[in-house]
């Protein structure tokens, strides 16, 4: 009796911290206005590009590799490696900034079902900037649907 309590307790806080983790899937807009889609990939979440609020192009023109540089931004994953942490917290991640061709570290924080606080940091995090993403809906103008699994 007490293995199956104890089996069904484990249970239950394994589908409890898979809930957790999976509330960061959506697409978010950035504070510049960029849209992306954090998803699952493995046993870590990415965030590719699937649009913008102004529906402009962007490039990747500061991209270190040169043959990257004027590749279009749309489809690329510029969040890779995003672990859940518990309590609505990721971390262990990278972001690529396209503004200066440079990879952060960065953590994630889910303040609630529409806001996630991102911080890309070198090393460690008190040296870093944070921004707040809200989450859209993949109906919102702009969104490049062919980018969402």
């Amino acid at each position: 009796m007490l293995k199956v309590l104890t089996s069904s307790v484990l249970l239950l806080m394994s589908v409890y911290a898979y809930a957790g983790a999976d509330a960061i899937q959506g697409i978010w807009e950035t504070e510049d206005g960029g849209y992306v889609y954090i998803h699952p990939e493995g046993d870590t979440w990415v965030g590719t590009a699937v649009g913008s609020r102004d529906g402009e192009h962007r490039y990747d023109n500061e991209n270190p590799d040169e043959e990257l540089r004027g590749r279009r931004l749309l489809g690329v994953d510029v969040v890779t490696g995003l672990k859940y942490d518990g309590d609505d917290r990721w971390d262990d991640g990278k972001v690529y900034s396209p503004d200066n061709g440079k990879t952060y570290d960065l953590s994630a924080e889910l303040k609630d079902q529409d806001t996630l606080k991102v911080r890309g940091y070198i090393g460690v995090s008190l040296l870093g900037r944070s921004q707040t993403w809200q989450r859209i809906d993949e109906s919102a103008p702009h969104v490049q649907k062919e980018f969402l699994q």
